[in-house]
């Protein structure tokens, strides 16, 4: 299924590309990964407010709101009123200059085999999705605050503004932070379907989705997938067991711990399926099945990068 999917193809490749970076980043500086997207959005656009963050990262508010407060505390970036744009500080574009110039060295790594033409493509086609992703999201927020009006769910918070989307022009070119603000928005809007539908937590579908895509699965390669502390999925995937969604047995000879979908749980994981394929045809519906392949190919190609250069860093280390 994740072959299948835009979007899936959109997350691994992001997270290959998070994990490509965060020895090159981590160097840099103790800053979290939003704070570096803010940080080269500020700097690639002379300046933006925090309605423009909020559309242009695809993320929440608040979380916009504590990352800003939280760079403002360090004295990387300011603001003449709580209204005017938000400009870099001294250190702030003394920051901004070093995280460019590893970007555009990872950039180059990433777009490794990729003609300027087919950059340009693919640069257009990402911003046009995330401008959709992002349609699709406030979607999803009115029916989530629709069904919670009939009580059948939690109310959401305010949709995101987009008054500042003239900006977008001035936003960096880099493939990384193009990836990152998609991927956010097609988060955020599955949380709000599979929540709206399903009645599962955005960890939830996740753990259940991996499941039922590559069962049987060692519980140890999904911790590994996830990214997650070992707890906290052994939670998730404990209260599945208990609901009759999923089932794990010990390999026979073996140390390692399978865990697979009931009869129930293939069931809950074919209507997953449906609204994800749902979902991307909304997100991919208003460009030809051409454009959509030549897409797809070039994700695959950076996903091959992405790859090589994890492989790289980690012959290097050894």
């Amino acid at each position: 299924m994740h072959l299948r999917l835009v979007s899936a193809r959109l997350i691994t490749l992001l997270r290959l590309v998070r994990e490509s970076g965060a020895q090159d980043y981590g160097r840099l500086a103790d800053l979290n990964a939003l704070n570096r997207q803010l940080i080269t959005m500020i700097g690639s656009a002379g300046g933006l407010s925090s309605n423009a963050l909020v559309a242009f990262t695809g993320h929440e508010k608040a979380q916009i709101s504590r990352a800003v407060k939280a760079l403002e505390a360090m004295g990387l970036i300011e603001r003449a009123s709580l209204r005017a744009k938000l400009m870099l500080r001294k250190p702030g574009q003394k920051l901004f200059e070093a995280i460019v110039e590893i970007s555009r060295e990872r950039d180059a790594g990433l777009s490794a085999g990729l003609t300027a033409e087919e950059r340009d493509r693919f640069r257009t086609m990402t911003q046009a999705l995330t401008v959709r992703a992002a349609q699709i999201y406030a979607r999803e927020r009115q029916l989530s605050a629709e069904a919670a009006e009939a009580g059948e769910g939690p109310s959401p918070p305010p949709i995101p503004s987009f008054d500042d989307v003239e900006d977008r022009a001035a936003i960096s070119q880099l493939i990384g932070p193009q990836l990152t603000s998609l991927a956010s928005y097609l988060r955020r809007s599955a949380m709000l379907a599979y929540q709206r539908e399903q009645g599962l937590s955005n960890f939830q579908w996740m753990i259940l989705s991996q499941i039922g895509e590559y069962e049987p699965l060692a519980l140890a390669q999904l911790i590994e997938i996830m990214g997650r502390d070992k707890s906290q999925v052994g939670r998730t995937v404990a209260f599945f067991e208990k609901s009759g969604l999923i089932e794990r047995r010990r390999v026979v000879r073996k140390r390692d711990i399978m865990v697979s979908t009931t009869k129930r749980g293939a069931e809950v994981y074919k209507q997953m399926c449906e609204i994800a394929i749902r979902r991307d045809e909304a997100l991919t519906g208003s460009h030809s099945s051409a454009e959509r392949a030549a897409y797809v190919a070039m994700l695959e190609r950076l996903e091959a990068n992405a790859r090589a250069m994890i492989a790289a860093q980690q012959e290097e280390a050894a």
